[in-house]
């Protein structure tokens, strides 16, 4: 479905301005027990002076998708309904699979609903509010339609009421599996013909947190876990201090028929690419322009998608440093992972971003099985997550490029949604998700509602960062709720388990790199390493085998199960919504 800002602002609406929150204390999150996943979660309501933060843990997930896909766990409906669903800043709408639909009905198939699926005749509290009114489509060409509905959306330790959300009936998806989605972009890019208020506008028109901002830490690809911080930013995540930029308007010309330019999706412009290999450094982009211009590669940072899409020229320069080793489908032997290799990525002219080999070459699934493939001589078999925009296609449709997880977990990067802007740096490597130490509390910092927001939270912590003029560009308006919102405090938090404790059975890696035997999943805490973070106590299990770098010689190649591997990495799931 195209969506047509020009109607959309010319309907009037109102755009929210909250009152000035005072709450300054986070909430402690606890790990949800994965042995009942029908606990009822017993309410207590909101204290007026409980913290401004909401946090749920994200997962990588390698053998779900070829280059792997970010998650969370949440819960919807009476009894609440646990559910996994891809964490995507590159749309806008939550949407579950439904367990009536063909995909999920197929239980035969190895790519069945591998997060779960809502079944709203089993929910007190569902209803229909704008029958056959989801339809959306993605650009890697899966599409998903059925109902809007409302119920209550449990997410991290609060529930919201009267969440508005698409029930996919049916579900074609070009990737391979069915799961459902969770898009934290722009109400302006959702697939409704009536826009409604998503899920960062309802956390923040219920209270739960003071504006429309959340940090994303994916954390590197050795771990399998990392977290999203609503209405905050975690300090201990990150190295220096924030740079905050800009987002840019998209040319609606070439997406809606209408020639104008508005912020309504998460574009910055890199302004600088360089290589560095073994002491040796080559530039590929230089002095490009801030606002995309000139010289500069607009990319859109997404969550829903798993790798950077690249020019073809700046494509075949990086893949020629490997000395042939990428083979024509994007293939690579997992041997390169230790490649004295690192890209810098500038963004805006102002902020550099060093991402490493490792996390650019990933090892390559049999979604049937878990079991990671080979080459032909036995060799693990890997992916490299650059793709390249052959023909210049993506730029000319979009006027930008996709930035996905491959650089995105070397980032950590609040988006800032009232202000039009994403504050950046380079994240801490091999950080621990484990909430349960002992200080961790302290790195949480709470932000705001207003244009200082972000740098009155982080302070002076790692050198801090400076308050950012006013966006000049227009800026898509939030949009208010119809109807009366509440949230509420639960006693079981979902989404806070770690590492492979937070993954469901089905995605989990079932090969141990060390004995060959089936991986079982850990009872309670696991072990893990770095520094803590989060609030509150849980535990932590960075297994490295679970959705890590795991180089596990199984079987033999099969050539023509990866002659798609460009298009699914580019666009995994929640690409941009056409």
């Amino acid at each position: 479905m195209k969506v047509s800002l020009g109607s959309y602002l010319a309907a009037g609406l109102i755009v929210a301005v909250p009152a000035a929150a005072t709450r300054t204390v986070s909430m402690d999150l606890v790990k949800r027990s994965r042995t009942n996943p029908s606990d009822p979660h017993r309410i207590y309501k909101r204290q007026q002076s409980a913290g401004g933060t909401v946090e749920e843990s994200v997962y990588d997930v390698l053998t779900w998708s070829t280059g792997g896909a970010y998650y969370t766990n949440v819960s919807i409906g009476t009894p609440p309904q646990v559910l996994t669903v891809i964490l995507d800043t590159g749309s806008s709408d939550l949407y579950v699979d439904a367990s009536t639909s063909d995909a999920c009905m197929d239980t035969t198939a190895f790519n069945t609903c591998k997060g779960g699926s809502f079944n709203p005749r089993a929910s007190s509290s569902y209803k229909v509010v704008v029958p056959d009114g989801f339809n959306t489509s993605f650009g890697d060409g899966s599409t998903a339609t059925g109902d809007y509905a409302t119920d209550n959306v449990y997410i991290g330790d609060v529930s919201l009421k009267n969440t508005q959300f698409g029930v996919a009936t049916n579900v074609n998806s070009t990737t391979g599996f069915a799961v459902s989605l969770m898009g934290l972009g722009y109400s302006a890019n959702e697939a409704a013909g009536d826009y409604y208020p998503n899920m960062p506008e309802m956390l923040q028109q219920s209270g739960a947190i003071n504006s429309r901002l959340y940090s994303v830490f994916l954390n590197d690809l050795d771990d399998a876990s990392g977290t999203i911080l609503f209405g905050g930013v975690d300090t201990s995540k990150y190295i220096g201090p924030l740079a905050t930029l800009d987002l840019l308007p998209v040319d609606l010309q070439t997406q809606t028929g209408q020639d104008v330019g508005v912020v309504f999706e998460f574009v910055v412009a890199v302004t600088g690419v360089t290589v560095s290999q073994n002491g040796k450094t080559t530039t590929l982009v230089s002095n490009g322009d801030a606002n995309g211009g000139h010289g500069s590669l607009p990319v859109l940072l997404d969550t829903g998608s798993a790798a950077w899409t690249v020019p073809t020229s700046i494509y075949t320069k990086v893949v020629a440093l490997f000395n042939g080793a990428v083979d024509e489908y994007g293939n690579i032997p997992c041997s390169h992972q230790t490649d004295n290799l690192n890209i810098t990525l500038q963004f805006g002219g102002e902020k550099s971003v060093t991402v490493p080999a490792r996390d650019l070459i990933v090892p390559v699934y049999d979604p049937s099985t878990n079991k990671q493939n080979t080459t032909s001589n036995g060799q693990p078999l890997c992916t490299f997550m650059l793709t390249p925009d052959v023909g210049g296609q993506q730029m000319a449709q979009s006027g930008f490029l996709t930035l996905g997880d491959a650089v995105l977990r070397s980032m950590y990067v609040v988006f800032d949604l009232d202000n039009g802007q994403v504050s950046i740096a380079q994240a801490v490597a091999n950080a621990s998700t484990d909430a349960s130490s002992s200080g961790s509390g302290n790195n949480i910092k709470v932000v705001q509602a207003g244009p200082s927001g972000v740098a009155q939270a982080v302070g002076n912590a790692n050198g801090g960062v400076s308050t950012a003029a006013p966006n000049s560009f227009t800026i898509a308006p939030e949009v208010t709720a119809t109807i009366s919102l509440s949230v509420q405090t639960v006693s079981s938090a979902v989404g806070t388990a770690t590492g492979l404790a937070a993954i469901p059975e089905q995605g989990q890696a079932n090969v141990n790199p060390t004995t060959g035997a089936t991986a079982t999943p850990p009872s309670g805490s696991g072990s893990g390493s770095g520094s803590s973070s989060g609030s509150g106590s849980g535990s932590s299990s960075t297994h490295k085998g679970a959705a890590g770098s795991v180089s596990v010689p199984v079987f033999s190649w099969n050539i023509f199960a990866l002659a798609s591997v460009w298009l699914t990495m580019g666009v995994l799931g929640a690409g941009l919504i056409l």
